[in-house]
C-alpha cells in the first residue's frame, strides 16, 4: 500500500491493524487522468474493507457476517461478495490463493471449492 492508501485505512478504522490486505486487480477511477487505482481488500476482525486512493478516495465496508454467502467463480477468475447489494462493487479479480485466504478470514466454513451457477 501506498502512504494515501494506508492514511486512509487507519483513519476509517481509528488505527485498527487488519488481519489480512491483498491488492486486487479490479480498479476504480480515483481521478487519475490516464489510469484507475486497484482496489484494496482488507479483513479486519469485524469487516471487509475495500479501498483506492489518488485524487479522489474510493472506500467501502462490510461486516464480515453480512457476507458469509461470498464465493471464487474460476470462471471469471473473481471474489463474488455476496448477498449484499448495496456494495458498489462486488466482484474482485484475485489470484485463487489471494481468493481463498480472503474467504477463510471472512468464514473458515464456507465451502470455497463448491461451484455457483451465477456469475458477475
Amino acid at each position: 500500500m501506498n502512504s494515501l492508501e494506508q492514511q486512509l485505512l487507519q483513519a476509517e478504522t481509528n488505527a485498527t491493524e487488519p488481519r489480512l490486505c491483498i491488492r486486487s486487480g479490479t480498479r476504480v477511477d480515483t481521478g487519475r487522468w490516464w489510469r484507475h487505482s486497484p482496489v484494496w481488500l482488507c479483513v479486519t476482525e469485524k469487516e471487509l474493507i475495500m479501498l483506492a486512493v489518488a485524487r479522489r478516495k474510493f472506500f467501502a465496508r462490510i461486516s464480515l457476517k453480512d457476507i458469509q454467502a461470498s464465493r471464487y467463480h474460476h470462471a471469471s477468475g473473481e471474489l463474488v461478495i455476496e448477498p449484499d447489494d448495496s456494495l458498489p462493487i462486488q466482484c474482485f479479480k484475485l489470484s485463487l490463493n489471494d481468493a481463498l485466504n480472503i474467504l477463510h478470514l471472512i468464514s473458515p466454513t464456507i465451502n470455497t471449492l463448491q461451484p455457483h451457477p451465477t456469475s458477475c
